[in-house]
C-alpha cells in the first residue's frame, strides 16, 4: 500500500512540473501556412471581370488556377500580450486568355513579399491564444503573357503588400495550429503550424 502511495504521489509531481512547464509561455516561434482568396486573387478576378465588360465580351479568360499563398516567419513576444514579427509570402496564379473565343495565350504571375507583423493575444494562455493581427510591407510580382505567336511579355512590379486578420484562434503550446479569417496578402482564410521556443 505504501508503494502504492509513493508511485502514486511521485506521478501527480510529475504531472504537476509538466503542467507547470506547459504553462509557461514560448517567447519565439517559427511558423509555416497556407492561405486561400488572398487580395491578389480576388485582384486578378476583378481585373478580368472589368476587361470584359470594356472589351464587350471580345476578351474573356478562363482555367484560372491559384497556388493559394505559401508564408514562413518569425514571431516574437514584446509584451505579456503583444507578438511582433515578419512573414515571407508567395504565390503563382496563372489562367489562359480567349479573343472572340478563340485561345489566344496566357498569363501567369509570381508573387513574393515580406510583411512586418503585429499580432495581439485577447485570450492568452498556453495552450489556447484568440487574437487579430496586422502586416505591412512590400509585394514584388512577375507577370508573363504569351500569345498564340508564343510572343512572351513579362512585366515586374512592386506594391503595397497587406494583411488583416480580424479574428484567429491558435491551439497548442511548443507546436501550435492557428487559424485565422481577414483580409490581404495572406488570404482570407489561412493557417498556420509554429514551433514555439
Amino acid at each position: 500500500m505504501k508503494n502504492t502511495i509513493k508511485i502514486v504521489l511521485t506521478l501527480a509531481l510529475c504531472c504537476i512540473a509538466f503542467i507547470q512547464q506547459g504553462a509557461a509561455q514560448q517567447k519565439s516561434h517559427i511558423y509555416v501556412g497556407y492561405g486561400v482568396a488572398s487580395a491578389d486573387d480576388i485582384g486578378n478576378e476583378l481585373a478580368d471581370i472589368i476587361v470584359t465588360a470594356i472589351s464587350g465580351g471580345t476578351v474573356t479568360t478562363a482555367n484560372a488556377s491559384y497556388s493559394g499563398v505559401i508564408f514562413a516567419g518569425y514571431r516574437t513576444y514584446v509584451t505579456p500580450k503583444l507578438e511582433v514579427g515578419g512573414t515571407v509570402i508567395y504565390e503563382h496564379a496563372s489562367r489562359d486568355v480567349f479573343v472572340n473565343g478563340k485561345a489566344d495565350g496566357s498569363v501567369s504571375t509570381d508573387s513574393y513579399g515580406l510583411l512586418a507583423e503585429l499580432k495581439y493575444n485577447y485570450i492568452n494562455r498556453s495552450r489556447f491564444r484568440l487574437h487579430s493581427g496586422i502586416g505591412a510591407g512590400m509585394a514584388h510580382s512577375s507577370v508573363s503573357a504569351d500569345n498564340e505567336d508564343h510572343d512572351i511579355n513579362e512585366d515586374e512590379t512592386n506594391s503595397f503588400a497587406y494583411q488583416v486578420d480580424a479574428i484567429g484562434a491558435t491551439f497548442g503550446d511548443r507546436f501550435s495550429l492557428s487559424v485565422n479569417l481577414g483580409f490581404g496578402y495572406k488570404g482570407v482564410v489561412n493557417a498556420g503550424l509554429a514551433y514555439g521556443f
